[in-house]
């Protein structure tokens, strides 16, 4: 004897088939996207840090008395604030972008001075 099968729908068994695949590909979709929303916070400290550098060597060219003794030399962070040539909080804090409790201020800056190229060199040492 055949069966009378729904002629106007899906049995439930075939609905659940199809909701599993759905999820799957959904679950894979969103894995395989999910990364373009994921915020890479090191990139932005190095962004700082290269930033704190180039700044180092603004101040150094300004301020070529520093290599008077000796052609490396060592400031802080704090320097370029205090000089103009970084701008911090209202405090006067660069704060590390990842955590807003931690500062660049006391960061050291080794510098450089190459005289027959009459450029700096400067390193954020941290």
């Amino acid at each position: 004897m055949i069966k009378n099968l729904n002629k106007f729908g899906y049995t439930k068994v075939e609905l659940m088939i199809v909701v599993v695949l759905v999820g799957i590909v959904a679950f894979i979709t969103i894995n395989k996207t999910s990364y373009a929303f994921a915020i890479d916070n090191t990139d932005s400290q190095e962004e700082v840090k290269n930033l704190i550098e180039i700044q180092a060597e603004d101040y150094a060219m300004d301020n070529l008395s520093l290599f008077e003794e000796s052609d490396t030399n060592y400031i802080i962070v704090d320097d370029l604030v205090e000089n103009g040539y970084m701008i911090g909080n209202d405090k006067g804090l660069v704060l590390d972008p990842v955590d807003n409790n931690k500062t660049y201020n006391d960061g050291k800056i080794k510098l450089e001075y190459n005289k027959d190229k009459n450029e700096v060199k400067a390193t954020f040492i941290g």
